[in-house]
């Protein structure tokens, strides 16, 4: 399959590089189907920034539909064929379903009808060098401090960041670099042919469309093998893609650009930066999280190969502050710490554990298919905690009772774990107020909806920060 997808990639390019003049310099309307998506909302604004007329759609409004309102953009909230009229090309995302009533007007109507990762190797194309950051854990916030590296090294970045940086949002325009998160979703990522493609781990996700490790460790192989490969040392699967051409970072195995003398003060870290064996000085991050050093050395190596110095790449690093949902602290709720962080995966669970001795979990599980090919590990990780399990945010998935949050719940208790499980805000809030006294820290964890509904709490009946 994946050597399919790399011949039709062939075949495409040649259409991209001829139809990225029109999509780009010639077209006077967008439609984006979806809009209000992280990923989507940035190249919207990118559309807008070159003076390209956009409309959009999205089942309700949120932040990034806010601001593209603003921008300019016209927005509608619910999808119907009218939405779609007037645009010259019509952009979508995986999510949608193809009896979307604007995807079937724009088909209907001959109008051009692009995926998501088909007009971001449009952008791409438009510029002269192309960096994209890949990886199952790490990758918004490894692409946040490379869109600060750039612009502490001057240098002209179309930077789309899969989150809201501290400083950036999701989004940067420039002329020269173009910088991305690369999703292995559906193999959308090797729509991308970057210069320099960062791989910072290789984990058991998406085997809903990959089949086995193997498969997916082999896609990656083919989105970095056109340019440089900046490899995670540390990962066996990132270096068994690493192909031909390649860099290494890392903290424990040998690497290129590795790190001594790591110390946490108040959970930021700081170490030596290595390139090349030399010792390079300090790096302070202003970040919280032993895993961020990884970040960092990533971004590090990646900028050295775009031709950014070493203490333009550490003074970018050290400027980055964060991003929201990446151990944010949000606040407090009954007079206990509320730290939110995207972790949806278990290893990033683990991860996210290690910090805090004795938290209140509340973990909201993303999509059926995930819970239920990783229904143990996901127990493992959270046995150990007393642990609260919020209703499923399917996403783009319709309920599967084997791979449902009720189904964790049970298979936690089952373990002998400490769980509860809550099925709305109500059930949440109740559980959260008898428990929390006993906790050092409450931390809601997962990629849906979890941010929004803890904040509402926070609000009612907690402090904000």
């Amino acid at each position: 399959t994946s050597s399919l997808v790399g011949s039709e990639m062939c075949i495409r390019d040649r259409i991209y590089r001829m139809e990225r003049c029109r999509i780009l310099s010639q077209t006077e309307k967008l439609h984006f189907i979806g809009i209000g998506g992280i990923g989507m909302s940035a190249l919207a604004q990118y559309a807008l920034r070159c003076g390209i007329k956009v409309s959009g759609s999205d089942t309700a409004e949120n932040e990034q539909v806010k601001k593209l309102a603003a921008l300019g953009a016209k927005i509608s909230i619910g999808h119907a064929r009218k939405n779609a009229k007037g645009a010259d090309a019509v952009v979508y995302t995986s999510a949608i379903s193809e009896d979307n009533p604007e995807y079937l007007f724009a088909r209907d109507n001959q109008k051009l009808l692009m995926k998501r990762a088909e007009f971001l190797r449009c952008v791409e194309q438009a510029h002269d060098l192309s960096v994209a950051v890949s990886g199952c854990h790490g990758k918004t916030t490894a692409t946040a401090m490379l869109a600060h590296v750039f612009a502490c090294a001057n240098k002209s970045a179309t930077s789309l960041i899969g989150g809201e940086d501290s400083d950036y949002g999701n989004f940067t325009f420039g002329r020269d670099i173009f910088l991305t998160e690369a999703c292995e979703y559906k193999r959308n990522f090797l729509y991308l042919t970057p210069d320099v493609a960062v791989i910072l781990n290789i984990d058991n996700d998406h085997l809903e469309c990959y089949g086995d490790l193997d498969h997916l460790v082999g896609a990656y192989r083919e989105f970095a093998a056109e340019g440089i490969a900046v490899v995670n040392a540390d990962d066996e699967n990132a270096v068994r893609a690493a192909g031909r051409n390649f860099v290494t970072f890392g903290m424990k195995n040998a690497a290129m650009y590795t790190c001594e003398d790591v110390r946490s003060e108040d959970g930021r870290y700081s170490f030596t930066l290595v390139e090349y064996g030399i010792r390079q000085g300090r790096v302070r991050l202003k970040t919280e999280g032993r895993h961020n050093v990884y970040n960092a050395l990533a971004a590090v190596a990646a900028a050295r190969q775009c031709g950014v110095s070493t203490a333009e790449a550490v003074r970018g690093v050290e400027d980055f502050k964060g991003v929201k949902r990446r151990w944010e602290t949000i606040g407090e709720l009954f007079g206990k710490k509320v730290i939110a962080d995207y972790a949806h995966h278990p290893k990033e669970i683990v991860s996210a554990l290690s910090s805090v001795k004795n938290p209140l979990v509340i973990f909201q599980p993303h999509t059926y298919s995930r819970t239920k090919l990783l229904m143990k590990d996901f127990v493992a990780a959270l046995r150990g905690k007393t642990c609260v399990v919020y209703a499923t945010y399917p996403a783009r998935e319709k309920y599967d009772a084997e791979g449902s949050a009720y189904t964790l719940y049970l298979e936690l208790k089952k373990a002998g774990g400490d769980a509860v499980y809550a099925e709305d805000e109500g059930r949440l809030l109740q559980t959260v107020r008898l428990r929390a006294e006993a906790a050092d820290a409450v931390l809601a964890l997962g990629a849906g909806d979890i941010y929004e509904v803890i904040s509402r709490q926070i609000e009612k009946f907690g402090r904000k920060v």
